[in-house]
């Protein structure tokens, strides 16, 4: 018998919960942005400083929805720098990281452009060019991947 040719994909929807292990961040509401090539993550409270011949960058990320009473600090190597255009016009210089990104099933390394945006819904906007070939996106449906925001994950995030 013939395996359809994307059954190994993870399906998912327009919005999921995602993690980054890596940045400690069990838990995160993502909004899966099809017209976009980079994606983004809200932070806040950032600082650079080099380590070695490395540049660092230490934020803090509320990874929850309308709430900024969790917060959640990481610290990562700077991986690029490059002005992006809010979408008010505005430019701003950001900071790009590389880290791990865990959705449903799949794992993949993934770049993330940090932007200090307190007024956007989701903290996180991942653009589907960063999951291309990996996953099936249905734009009707949203969580097919599960919920992470578990009593125990919330208990994590304190």
């Amino acid at each position: 018998m013939k395996r359809a040719k994307h059954s190994l994909l993870v399906d998912v929807g327009w919005c999921e919960w995602v993690a980054f292990p890596q940045l400690k961040i069990p838990a995160i509401e993502a909004q899966i942005d099809m017209n976009s090539q980079i994606s983004l993550l809200h932070i806040f409270d950032f600082t650079t400083f080099k380590e070695g011949e490395d540049l660092l960058i230490s934020f803090g990320v509320n990874p929850i929805q309308k709430n900024t009473d969790i917060e959640v600090y990481s610290v990562a190597t700077a991986k690029n720098r490059r002005q992006l255009t809010a979408a008010d016009g505005t430019r701003h210089w950001c900071y790009s990281i590389e880290t791990e990104l865990r959705i449903g099933s799949m794992k993949k390394t993934v770049e993330l452009y940090l932007v200090k945006d307190p007024c956007s819904t989701f903290r996180l906007h991942l653009a589907s060019q960063a999951m291309k070939k990996l996953v099936n996106i249905d734009p009707r449906q949203r969580y097919m991947t599960g919920n992470l925001l578990s009593p125990a994950t919330i208990g994590a995030l304190h």
